[in-house]
């Protein structure tokens, strides 16, 4: 009766092993598949990002080839008030550079 009773409690103990094993075993394959699925979403999200920045910099290198294109043409249509524009804009910063000292 005894042994009987032993045998029992090792079966019912190992019982609760396998299934406590189990439960871990599936929770470990669900945090895997979690971070799988994490991961892929970072790539996805990053690659997106990468391509609007590439948009970005495109746009503002050729806004900024136009603005550098126009200047060019008002300075060569209008080459003494492009020399007074900087003179003022020199005197200017120096101006603004000597009242901090």
């Amino acid at each position: 009766m005894a042994t009987t009773t032993k045998s029992t409690t090792q079966s019912k103990a190992h019982e609760k092993v396998d299934s406590v094993a189990e439960a871990a075993h599936k929770g470990v394959d669900s945090a895997a598949e979690m971070k799988e699925q994490s991961q892929e979403r970072i790539e996805e999200v990053a690659q997106q990002i990468s391509e609007q920045a590439h948009k970005i910099a495109d746009t503002a290198k050729n806004q900024s080839e136009k603005i550098s294109s126009a200047v060019g043409e008002y300075a060569k249509e209008h080459p003494v008030k492009t020399i007074g524009i900087a003179f003022l804009a020199g005197a200017l910063a120096a101006s603004f550079l000597c009242k901090r000292k």
